[in-house]
């Protein structure tokens, strides 16, 4: 028997001594680590999955892997060069490391088909590995806008970052936007909104303060791209007339986005706070400035 062999046996035999293990609960050998995990999702419902992992030279550490069919796994060095590990066969796999001086250790792999496509929604319920930090979410390029626990989030060009226990992820791949036009006196406006559901005739009620749209799928994720100079929120969101839908998730400054996922096909309505109103927008400003000036000139003058 060779050295190499032999000391790794003593180490294996040196960290089973730490064992541990609960009725009912994960087996674990050694420390938790210090690591975050990073997560990219490709357009086939797989995510490479890596693990970046800060060293121990005084413990052994065990690394906890991401649910799933893993394929293409490796661990290295921050260069590259391949280390040693040793695999802990449960039910979610981990990897187990002798106490160690390297700064950095990464480990990688591929969960093929851990996305699920449903009618065109990717979801995944997701559960992070206990002894992680935080997971780091990276999605299909053109993809601004995912669901975390059916609530909306907008993400823009970067990625998601998420900690806990776990949560459902759903999200659609080119998401189709309709534009709709409200016409109001001389004014235009354009209303997107992206679903996959099949959109009905929609309505503009300048003296209700409401925009509505009939829906043709339950349970659609739905995003409405309002421009506020034609309804200002907060928003009120309602299928049929009941419930209360709505969650407004980021506004540029011109336009708000609002969320909704009601479980009922039929007619969603947005009641705001303000609509356009029948005289030019600038007045009400003009004449609020205008007072504001008066009331400070005012002040300034010395009645006697």
């Amino acid at each position: 028997m060779n050295l190499r062999k032999l000391l790794s046996i003593l180490i294996v035999s040196l960290m089973l001594l730490s064992v541990s293990q609960v009725f009912g609960q994960e087996l674990t050998m050694g420390q938790k680590p210090v690591e975050d995990i990073k997560i990219v999702l490709d357009g086939s419902g797989t995510a490479h999955v890596t693990h970046f992992v800060k060293g121990n030279n005084a413990v052994a550490i065990q690394v906890i892997a991401v649910k799933g069919n893993m394929t293409n796994f490796s661990v290295t060095d921050q260069n590259g060069s391949s280390v040693q590990y040793f695999s802990v066969a449960t039910a979610q796999k981990s990897v187990l490391f002798p106490p160690t001086s390297r700064n950095l250790t990464i480990i990688k792999y591929d969960l093929t088909n851990v996305v699920s496509q449903i009618n065109g929604v990717w979801e995944w319920n997701y559960t992070e590995p206990s002894d992680a930090g935080y997971t780091d979410f990276y999605f299909p390029k053109g993809d601004d806008t995912i669901w975390a626990n059916h609530r909306p989030v907008y993400l823009g060009d970067h990625g998601l970052r998420q900690h806990g226990e776990g949560f459902t992820l759903d999200y659609i791949i080119n998401e189709p936007i309709t534009l709709q036009n409200v016409q109001w006196q001389n004014n235009n406006f354009t209303v997107g909104i992206r679903t996959l559901s099949d959109l009905g005739p929609h309505t503009f009620d300048q003296s209700a303060k409401a925009y509505a749209f009939d829906i043709n799928k339950p349970h659609s994720f739905v995003t409405v791209i309002m421009p506020q100079e034609l309804l200002w929120g907060p928003y009120q969101g309602k299928i049929n007339g009941n419930g209360t839908l709505t969650d407004t998730f980021y506004n540029n400054g011109t336009h708000a986005w609002i969320g909704l996922h009601p479980s009922k096909s039929g007619t969603i309505q947005l009641t705001g706070t303000t609509a356009i109103p029948e005289f030019p927008l600038f007045v009400p400003l003009v004449i609020g400035i205008t007072a504001v000036i008066a009331l400070q000139f005012r002040n300034r003058l010395n009645f006697n």
